[in-house]
């Protein structure tokens, strides 16, 4: 792998990608829609922006021309579980038909490209008798247009491999998090609301939702090793679980999180916060992926929530 590019470069996952194969001396290429990235100063995740929606397969193919990679890592997504509720159609568009485009502008410029899709933990769902830890070839039962669009994505990354002939490893990521997540996530959504209240913008009291759920955390720098692992080492046509392999309570997390400040919190539930079709539990198994590549995690949750809360406490109040 010589040169990489990055779809939805700027976003969370995709900035810590960029990084990890910058170390490795891989040039990295990465979309964006925002236009914004053109006149900015040269940017350390990325070598070249290229400005673009990714929204039809001409300007897909005109992308893949301009950088000839090796790789392809495709992120951008919709990626958000609540908002997927508010706007479907939105998340089906974004999720699974401007995969479908990639897919078809692949296997029409270089089948010799290798695409690195990330999936989901909630293309598996949950229903009674599940089995835990959750394993690559368990039945999925998604619960959420968001869901549903990453089945779907995996569903044709397994077609296109084994009809056209294309390079495709699909990965599913349990719940990744770190320094610089953005709004609408358990965990910067609490950090943020201590951050608030240590500035005394708020007053002494978090707002949550479902705090008995349980989930398999990663720190988002475990999470981009395993992508260039993946890339490196997987094996065209399957799917990989990237996730811990153990699951932690909601409850563990604010409580946690709580700890590691000096003001006297006091949490209070508001059900309207609960998702629909929540999941009570689920983790992975990342044996497959591990006997592969020998990957393991290297950070701690507490550490990783320590590294989220001092990276919230660092930026201005206004979000600057």
């Amino acid at each position: 792998m010589k040169k990489a590019l990055i779809t939805g470069v700027n976003g969370f996952v995709g900035r810590y990608l960029g990084l990890a194969l910058k170390k490795r001396g891989i040039t990295v290429y990465g979309t964006s829609r925002l236009k914004r990235w053109e006149k900015t100063e040269q940017l350390n995740f990325v070598d070249e922006i290229i400005i673009s929606s990714f929204s039809d397969k001409e300007d897909i193919k005109r992308v893949i021309n301009q950088v000839e990679p090796d790789v392809i890592f495709h992120l951008a997504a919709q990626s958000n579980v609540r908002q997927s509720w508010n706007s479907p159609s939105e998340t089906i568009l974004a999720n699974t038909m401007i995969t479908l485009l990639l897919f078809e502008s692949v296997k029409e410029i270089s089948k010799s490209i290798r695409i690195v899709t990330i999936g989901s933990s909630e293309e598996y769902g949950h229903w009674d008798g599940i089995k835990f830890p959750i394993v690559e070839d368990e039945h999925l039962n998604p619960k959420n247009p968001y869901a549903i669009s990453k089945m779907n994505v995996s569903l044709f990354a397994k077609e296109f491999s084994s009809v056209f002939g294309l390079d495709i490893v699909h990965l599913r990521p349990f719940n990744h998090i770190g320094p610089g997540q953005g709004a609408g996530f358990v965990v910067p959504d609490f950090a943020q609301q201590i951050v608030e209240i240590e500035k005394k913008n708020k007053k002494p009291e978090i707002i949550v939702g479902n705090l008995s759920a349980k989930r398999d955390f990663t720190d988002v720098r475990d999470i981009v090793e395993a992508y260039v692992l993946a890339a490196e080492q997987g094996i065209t046509g399957q799917i990989y679980n990237i996730c811990s392999g153990e699951s932690v309570e909601i409850s563990y997390v604010l409580k946690s999180l709580i700890s590691m400040s000096s003001e006297n919190i006091v949490v209070n539930i508001d059900e309207s916060k609960f998702r629909p079709n929540d999941i009570p539990d689920y983790y992975g198994s990342n044996s497959k992926f591990k006997a592969l590549t020998f990957w393991k995690p290297q950070f701690t949750l507490k550490q990783t929530l320590n590294d989220v809360l001092n990276d919230m406490r660092s930026k201005r109040t206004d979000g600057k």
